[in-house]
C-alpha cells in the first residue's frame, strides 16, 4: 500500500488547535448545564412573538459580561460574540439598556459599595463587555456572503470568541426568489446559506446560531426537512400563553417551557 502524506495549511492548523470559551451556563433551562457545546448549530424560529430579538439580546449580555469584577461575581460567561445582523432588529442602545438594568441588580449584593461608586464601576464593565462584540450589517446576500469571509478571518485572530448569530437567515429569501428563474423552498434556499456558513467556520469550534421567519415556512416544509446540521431547534409561540418549545437532537429529547417578561427580562420556566 502506497505511502500518503497529508498536508494543511497554517489556517487549518490555527483552526484546529484553538481553544475557546465555552458556553456552559447560556441558558440552563434550554440547553441544561452541558449545553450548548463548541460546534453546536441552533435554529430559532418564532410565530406570533417578537422574542427572538429580547431572547438574542439577553444570550449576548450572558456572553459578553465577565465573570467576576474586581472581586464582584458578575456571572457572565466572558465569551466573544460576533454578530450578523440582516433583519436590523438589533438594537445596541437596548444591549447596553438591558445589560446596565442587570448590572445595577447585581452590585445591589454588595452595601460595601457606595452609590457614588456604583455608576462609574457599571460604565467600566459595559466598556469591557462591548469589546466582546462585533456587528457585520448586512443589506443583501451579496454583503452576507461576504461578511461570512469577514467573520472567519476575525474569529481566526480573536480566540476569545466562541459565537456567531445571524439574525436571520431568511431575510433576503424573497429578493432573492424574486431576481432569480428558479424557484426554491425556503428550507432549501436556508440551508445553502447554512451550510456555506458552515463550511467557512469549520473547524473552529464555534458554535452557530441563526433565526429564520416561521411565517414564510410552509407546513410541509417544516415537517419534512431534514435538518441534519442542527443540534438544537428552538420554537417561539405566542398563543394563549408564550412558550418556547425546544427539541435537543444531541439527547433525542423535546420539551416545552413557559416564556414571562418580567421587567423587561426575559424568564423561562
Amino acid at each position: 500500500m502506497a505511502n500518503t502524506v497529508k498536508t494543511e495549511s497554517g489556517i487549518d492548523l490555527l483552526q484546529r488547535l484553538s481553544v475557546r470559551p465555552k458556553l456552559l451556563g447560556l441558558q440552563n433551562e434550554v440547553f441544561g448545564e452541558n449545553g450548548p457545546q463548541p460546534g453546536d448549530v441552533i435554529e430559532i424560529a418564532e410565530k406570533n412573538s417578537n422574542l427572538k430579538t429580547v431572547l438574542l439580546t439577553q444570550w449576548i449580555i450572558q456572553c459578553i459580561l465577565p465573570s467576576v469584577w474586581k472581586g464582584i461575581q458578575i456571572a457572565g460567561l466572558e465569551v466573544g460574540v460576533v454578530f450578523l445582523s440582516t433583519d436590523h432588529h438589533f438594537s445596541p442602545l437596548h444591549l447596553v439598556t438591558v445589560m446596565e438594568r442587570r448590572l445595577k441588580r447585581t452590585l445591589r449584593k454588595y452595601p460595601e459599595l457606595l452609590p457614588t461608586s456604583g455608576l462609574p464601576l457599571i460604565s467600566e464593565i459595559v466598556k469591557d463587555s462591548l469589546k466582546r462584540l462585533s456587528v457585520y450589517e448586512s443589506f443583501n446576500k451579496t454583503e452576507l456572503l461576504f461578511n461570512f469571509c469577514s467573520t472567519k478571518t476575525y474569529i481566526l485572530s480573536h480566540l476569545q470568541f466562541s459565537v456567531v448569530i445571524l439574525d436571520s437567515l431568511s431575510a433576503f429569501y424573497w429578493e432573492d426568489r424574486l431576481s432569480t428563474s428558479t424557484m426554491q423552498s425556503l428550507d432549501k434556499y436556508c440551508q445553502s446559506l447554512l451550510l456555506c456558513l458552515i463550511e467557512k467556520l469549520k473547524q473552529t469550534n464555534i458554535t452557530i446560531i441563526y433565526t429564520v421567519q416561521q411565517f414564510l415556512r410552509e407546513t410541509h416544509e417544516r415537517q419534512n426537512a431534514e435538518d441534519p446540521l442542527l443540534i438544537y431547534s428552538l420554537f417561539l409561540e405566542n398563543q394563549s400563553q408564550t412558550m418556547i418549545h425546544v427539541e435537543d437532537r444531541r439527547n433525542a429529547t423535546k420539551f416545552s417551557k413557559k416564556i414571562e417578561i418580567l421587567k423587561g427580562d426575559l424568564l423561562i420556566n
